[in-house]
């Protein structure tokens, strides 16, 4: 899994409390590791470039199966194949024209 936690900076905190409520309130039930890979990608969403840089995986495609396997309402509502960390923060922000 990921590199290992860095520090939170405080100007973030909240935002990485929220996107982490938002993957825990989609965790699959009975996912073991639903809790660290839900603190893996809060903490990775928070880089700069592409989540599945920042998460150190080789492909988008390698995000959507993590996201299936422990997050599987989010990874279905992505059916238009939207890049995750764009995704991830328009059901956090309720961006207009996106249907949550």
């Amino acid at each position: 899994m990921g590199t290992g936690q860095r520090p939170i900076p405080d100007d973030r905190l909240e935002e990485y409390r929220q996107l982490l409520s938002l993957l825990m309130e989609n965790a699959a039930a009975g996912d073991e590791r639903a809790c660290e890979r839900a603190e893996w990608i809060a903490q990775s969403a928070l880089e700069p470039g592409h989540l599945w840089r920042a998460m150190g995986v080789s492909s988008r495609e390698e995000v959507r199966r993590i996201m299936r396997e422990s997050f599987p309402t989010l990874e279905a509502a992505n059916d238009k194949d939207m890049r995750w960390k764009k995704f991830l923060y328009k059901r956090m922000c309720g961006w207009s024209g996106f249907a949550a």
